[in-house]
């Protein structure tokens, strides 16, 4: 006996129910863990804010997406919906590298937390490099921005592969005076959707991770504006968890490292003034009849 077509619409419509209330369950719970992980960064910046809030340095070659990360870590931090708020925008073609400076203070949502009175925010300072750029001009481009805690450098996964190559080559020019001064280095690979294959970004990742010399390297995906964007208003874009996940990530390695290098500057500093008073507190001997 063959079962009826009501049965069998029935039966569709229970798993088309089902189905559906899984994918929600899954969108509930990956909105939680991304709360939690964006309540777990405020808790752990608040404490830093004083004397000045974290500053990581965002540096990298025009049109490798330096802007668009800075965008998409302010978006997720602050928990923004709808269209794309623009904090940075790409440098036009032409202009100098070394000129290419902004400072942009990203909110930090606290999720509705008891201590949410509080603003916690982080200082993101956008600095542009070019292929020609030495050793010589990155420890002069990072002595001349004090109050960095934090570098991170992005380079586009996309594009032509000669630049990707050519920056990739400069890695260990960019992390040695970063090293030099005590500061952890993270690496950012944008564009993570034009890598075909698994094999391809584990090559490219361990390219990365040897020529500078850190086993924080990460893959992601910017928020941009797409070019088919509605032309009589601003289209909204959509929230990616994947991209979030990775940002937040991004984020709070940053303020482990900024962690670890404000806690060495404080020992060092402290051993100082320890030596100096050590020395002021010696007795002073005087020579009397010339002897």
């Amino acid at each position: 006996m063959h079962p009826s077509i009501s049965l069998l619409l029935k039966l569709a419509a229970a798993i088309t129910s089902g189905a559906a209330a899984m994918l929600t369950i899954l969108r509930v719970r990956q909105d939680d863990n991304i709360s939690s992980f964006r309540r777990e960064i405020h808790a752990v910046a608040a404490p830093m804010l004083s004397p000045s809030p974290p500053s990581i340095l965002i540096v990298g070659v025009r049109g490798h997406g330096k802007s668009s990360f800075l965008n998409t870590a302010c978006r997720t931090l602050a928990n923004e919906y709808g269209p794309l708020l623009l904090r940075a925008e790409s440098r036009p073609p032409g202009g100098e590298a070394g000129e290419t400076k902004r400072v942009v203070y990203a909110s930090v949502d606290a999720g509705g937390e008891q201590n949410s009175d509080e603003e916690v925010t982080l200082a993101m300072v956008e600095k542009g490099i070019g292929l020609e750029t030495t050793k010589e001009d990155m420890e002069a481009a990072v002595a001349g921005l004090e109050g960095v805690d934090c570098v991170v450098v992005v380079i586009r996964c996309s594009g032509a592969t000669k630049e990707r190559s050519l920056v990739i080559r400069k890695l260990p020019e960019i992390a040695t005076p970063v090293r030099e001064r005590g500061l952890h280095l993270i690496v950012v690979l944008t564009h993570k959707k034009s890598i075909r294959t698994t094999r391809q970004a584990e090559e490219l990742q361990r390219e990365v991770a040897f020529k500078a010399r850190t086993d924080c390297v990460y893959f992601i995906e910017n928020y941009t504006y797409s070019k088919s964007s509605n032309l009589r208003y601003p289209a909204p874009i959509k929230n990616d968890f994947d991209t979030h996940f990775t940002m937040l990530t991004v984020i709070r390695q940053c303020l482990e490292f900024v962690k670890l290098y404000r806690s060495q500057s404080g020992n060092i500093h402290h051993k100082h003034e320890k030596d100096h008073a050590s020395i002021a507190a010696r007795p002073q001997h005087k020579v009397a009849g010339g002897q």
